[in-house]
């Protein structure tokens, strides 16, 4: 453990003394132009919604001549009262609520045309698709005749709660990815592949010290660096969230998350950086030069931004609980599920233990590289 220790200091004494690096970590945001395009291709697709799928609708005082259509378009359903059924959209277990005035007959045509209500909940792509399908059957009418939602009242029973959610769900995972693997790749590199240009590689491996208290050593200190990234990442995206959201927020949505949320997205962030450092490790102790490290980990790079992405296609819904133990997948679907208010206890558990159990192959397996003299000393 003294040795793991004396490791940890040595690289926290070298990393510190370099402003550039310590800059490059802090300031992780050079690739955040690169993901908000990507993100922007991703939300197209995303709003998509089965062609074959009704609505499940809420209907008062629906017109005669109008029950038939929307009975071939929407799945009917009966509440209790108005007010069950607009619990029943905010809570998504409803698409939309529509409510046509009790003269809506008599009145289409007058001085004082009618006005259709329709309450949706624009957190759920769903009811965002009923509420387009129905405004779109009413304007085949007679737009003229009578209006829609022309009245005061708040028709989006979206919360402010389900609209961060839904954003963060989809976003965080690949955001912090994408910027956890650029604040690991802007030190494994040199502390390994740089050592071992130096020569001082060399000098460490014929000291008395276990080949795994180094690798334990290298990996710890550089998860210390690369978290700070992370955790600036986070902080920033959480304190941004406001603007973030154009407003439809206020400044109380970091709020919407506990103290507990926060403690398992540190887990979480904590556990992905050790993969990727660990395995940026490995290809680090493996490249010949810093040059050569950083155009081998660039792939992997690449391979994580995509697991971070990939749960955006999951939309909330993981098919199996199997699928947290998928290392980093897993990781990116807990973290969106805890954005999403809607965690999952046994597969975040299962991310976090996936990620653990990789990260020690990838340490035994450096410390297997720190005993091969072919592998380090290879010219």
């Amino acid at each position: 453990m003294k040795n793991i220790f004396t490791i940890i200091k040595k690289e926290f004494s070298r990393f510190f003394k370099d402003k550039r690096m310590v800059i490059t970590v802090l300031l992780p945001g050079l690739l955040i132009f690169a993901v908000y395009s990507l993100m922007g291709t991703v939300f197209s697709g995303m709003e998509s919604v089965d062609e074959n799928y009704k609505p499940k609708a809420y209907i008062v005082a629906a017109p005669q001549n109008l029950e038939e259509t929307f009975s071939s378009i929407l799945e009917i359903t009966e509440k209790p009262s108005l007010e069950e059924a607009k619990k029943a959209v905010t809570e998504g277990e409803l698409d939309i609520v529509v409510v046509f005035p009790s003269d809506f007959s008599q009145t289409i045509g007058t001085a004082t045309p009618p006005d259709v209500k329709i309450f949706y909940n624009s957190a759920e792509r769903n009811s965002v698709y009923g509420y387009t399908f129905v405004t779109a059957v009413l304007g085949q009418i007679n737009t003229s005749a009578f209006t829609v939602n022309a009245a005061s009242d708040k028709f989006d029973l979206a919360t402010g709660r389900d609209i961060t959610g839904n954003l963060m769900s989809t976003i965080m995972p690949m955001l912090m990815f994408a910027l956890l693997a650029s604040g690991c790749i802007a030190v494994a590199p040199e502390s390994i592949a740089g050592e071992k240009e130096r020569g001082t590689m060399a000098t460490m491996l014929i000291t008395p010290i276990r080949r795994v208290e180094l690798a334990l050593g290298k990996i710890i200190s550089l998860t210390c660096f690369a978290l700070l990234s992370g955790i600036s990442s986070f902080l920033g995206v959480i304190l941004s969230l406001p603007k973030l959201m154009g407003g439809m927020v206020g400044a109380e949505a970091a709020a919407f998350y506990s103290v507990g949320d926060y403690f398992m997205v540190l887990a979480i962030i904590i556990s992905v950086v050790l993969v990727i450092i660990s395995a940026f490790s490995v290809v680090s102790a493996y490249a010949k030069s810093v040059k050569e490290a950083g155009s081998l980990i660039s792939p992997l790079m690449i391979l994580v931004i995509v697991l971070g992405m990939a749960t955006m296609f999951f939309a909330g819904n993981v098919p199996h609980v199997a699928i947290y133990i998928v290392p980093l997948l897993g990781s990116g679907l807990a973290m969106s599920s805890i954005m999403s208010f809607s965690v999952n206890p046994l597969g975040f558990a299962l991310s976090i233990i996936s990620n653990l159990v990789i990260t020690a192959a990838f340490v035994v397996l450096l410390a297997f590289m720190f005993k091969s003299e072919k592998i380090m000393f290879k010219k």
